[in-house]
């Protein structure tokens, strides 16, 4: 673990960083009680690591790695706790080498935090259940909240635990227990910054909630979404690791009456993905979503398929290409320029090309004296804000209150003497709202993003002048 945090801490400046973290960067910029798309862990942790090294990739990155590097620690605690240090190590190795886990190791996003909190409530929950202490479901509600604070899934934890204790005839008692009344109260406390700020904003997290689930007038029924969302799952845990995952959980559904270890980690698993996969049969939704569920699956999949290696040695040289596929689509992850993709086919497209992206737009600026920077997405703004050399105030065009979390902050002001510079990633016409607002929209700059030497991105600039 120590060498590959060294690793990862040297890796994370070489990668421009991507929109989802500049997003979040620039809400740090912005210290909130909440904002409109998740919790506020995000932006206090960015806020704590660029307090200590500076408004940095680095800065943003750092926590990223030693949350990764707390997960891997804790699920190493989990599984030796649940088995033994062989499922403990094997169970580590093989998080290390799925792509997902990876690639969220060294990207500062919710699911750094969301899956630390996640196997760190696991690992208290079953701590709880070994002795009498009220403090560990104290700690347990703290946990869980501190995981709802960076993303809104980790919630789902107190349905598991419920569940666990409903499926387990021996802590069934749990249920209605000063236990249990306690874990929620301290859960209810560590949520109030993001209920707090509800109050005042007028409850945006429920309509933006509402937005990412997918259900527009009404939920329907789409098996090609099913689809996606499970090709999506083969290929951000790799094929044979995730196929081996489900034949696993299959096997642990039906030993799970007996075996209290196993009821345990099926408790943490089965139900998010059953959430995500429900919801998938309207819309797809985004591969990582599930992916605090992985921990408790990686622990079925070892302790599983060493059985299965014990009685049948010659299903090592499936494990191994297992193991070996994952490896090397996680490498292949961590630098994709000898690949030669086409921009639409490389997976880190979205990290590639934004100091160039900067550099036009900062020509622009000098070109033009342009005082007012518009984007028609945050994505373009945030990456603006952070590769600026002034790291300038950059703007949207003006959407309905809480579409985004630019419309909770103040907005542009127009005066005769403005020079904007309007950028977008569309090709199309400049939106009606940009042309009433301004004289003369003239395009000045139509560009691909370069990154080592080829194209990423295609973007455009527009002057937007009231003289």
């Amino acid at each position: 673990m120590l060498a590959v945090t060294v690793y990862r801490l040297w890796f994370i400046t070489r990668m421009d960083l991507v929109p989802d973290e500049a997003y979040y960067w620039l809400w740090s910029k912005h210290l909130a009680a909440s904002y409109r798309d998740k919790g506020p862990a995000v932006a206090w942790t960015i806020a704590l690591g660029t307090w200590i090294f500076g408004q940095t990739v680095f800065g943003i990155r750092f926590f990223a790695v030693i949350l990764s590097t707390g997960t891997g620690v804790l699920l190493y605690l989990l599984a030796r706790r649940l088995y033994d240090e062989r499922v403990a190590l094997w169970s580590l190795l093989l998080a290390l080498v799925i792509p997902i886990i990876a690639v969220g190791s060294i990207l500062m996003t919710i699911d750094s935090l969301s899956v630390f909190f996640w196997v760190l409530a696991c690992v208290i929950f079953w701590k709880a259940l070994q002795r009498d202490r009220i403090m560990d479901w104290i700690f347990l509600g703290l946990a869980i909240g501190a995981g709802f604070l960076a993303k809104f899934t980790n919630g789902v934890q107190i349905g598991c635990i419920f569940l666990f204790l409903l499926c387990s005839r021996e802590h069934r008692r749990l249920i209605f227990s000063r236990y249990t009344i306690a874990m929620c109260a301290a859960f209810a406390v560590s949520i109030v910054p993001i209920i707090w700020w509800n109050m005042q904003t007028g409850w945006i997290h429920v309509a933006a909630l509402h937005a990412r689930s997918g259900v527009r007038s009404s939920f329907g029924f789409h098996p090609s979404e099913l689809i996606k969302f499970i090709g999506g799952q083969f290929g951000v845990v790799s094929p044979l690791i995730m196929a081996g995952m489900i034949v696993a959980a299959v096997v642990f559904v039906w030993r799970q009456s007996t075996d209290l270890r196993a009821r345990f980690l099926l408790s943490q698993f089965l139900p998010l993905y059953g959430i995500f996969i429900f919801f998938s049969i309207n819309d797809a939704g985004q591969p990582n979503w599930p992916a605090p569920a992985l921990i408790p699956g990686i622990i079925i999949t070892v302790v599983y398929w060493r059985e299965v290696l014990a009685r049948r040695p010659g299903w090592i040289w499936g494990i191994g290409a297992a193991f070996a596929i994952a490896l090397l689509m996680t490498v292949v992850m961590h630098d994709t320029d000898y690949l030669h993709l086409p921009p639409k086919k490389d997976p880190l497209k979205r990290a590639k090309g934004w100091v160039d992206f900067a550099s036009h737009v900062q020509r622009a600026r000098d070109k033009y004296e342009a005082n007012l920077l518009i984007a028609d997405h945050y994505a373009e703004a945030s990456i603006m804000t952070f590769y600026l050399p002034d790291q300038p105030t950059t703007y949207l065009l003006p959407e309905p209150y809480g579409a985004t979390q630019f419309t909770l902050w103040p907005g542009y002001v127009v005066h005769p003497d403005s020079e904007a510079l309007y950028v977008t990633a569309s090709t199309r016409t400049p939106p009606k709202m940009l042309l009433e607002e301004f004289s003369h929209v003239n395009l000045v700059d139509d560009f691909w993003s370069q990154h080592a030497g080829r194209p990423v991105a295609e973007f455009q600039i527009y002057l937007c002048t009231r003289r």
